[in-house]
């Protein structure tokens, strides 16, 4: 049986998802550079203290940021999967259409993860960290072609893996 959490350990979870959907707001509407850490604060209705009790700084910040961002992504294409009918490529035309219409409607979050790759590319630690997070959005992409093709009998025209960060990097134009 699974332990229940105690209701100071759900607080902690809440309040760090509050700090994260801050940061998403504030990174989205000033970019990285210009989202400060006491913006974020103000944004979220706590104190810089309670950034730094959840967060080692504004970095490890907007890595959990683009983690719920990739995080809700993977969901969406998830839950496409599973609506979307007929041959695979209407349900990739599917996919298509659901991410050119996210970015329509919220272009900000492109911008603001090309800000940052420049940002980790100057840093070393931070970009093999950054590089991770990215790649865990290529793999579920990559996981969903190579099933699909699997299920309806296809062979992709390139490895599903190359396929994967082609619309990856297409995506992000």
């Amino acid at each position: 049986m699974r332990a229940r959490k105690s209701r100071r350990d759900e607080r902690k979870a809440e309040t760090r998802a509050e700090l994260i959907a801050a940061a998403a707001r504030a990174f989205s509407a000033r970019g990285y550079r210009g989202a400060s850490m006491e913006a974020i604060a103000a944004e979220a209705g706590y104190s810089t203290g309670a950034i730094y009790g959840h967060f080692s700084g504004k970095e490890d910040l907007f890595l959990a940021v683009f983690e719920d961002y990739a995080a809700t992504r993977a969901r969406e294409l998830a839950e496409l999967e599973e609506r979307a009918g007929g041959p695979l490529p209407k349900r990739v035309r599917v996919y298509a259409d659901h991410w050119m219409a996210r970015v329509r409607r919220d272009p900000s979050f492109v911008s603001l993860a090309l800000e940052f790759l420049v940002h980790a590319a100057r840093t070393p630690g931070l970009r093999e960290a950054y590089a991770h997070r990215l790649a865990a959005l290529r793999l579920t992409i990559a996981r969903l072609l190579q099933e699909e093709a699997a299920r309806e009998q296809l062979e992709l025209p390139l490895p599903a893996d190359e396929l994967a960060i082609i619309l990856r990097e297409l995506g992000s134009g």
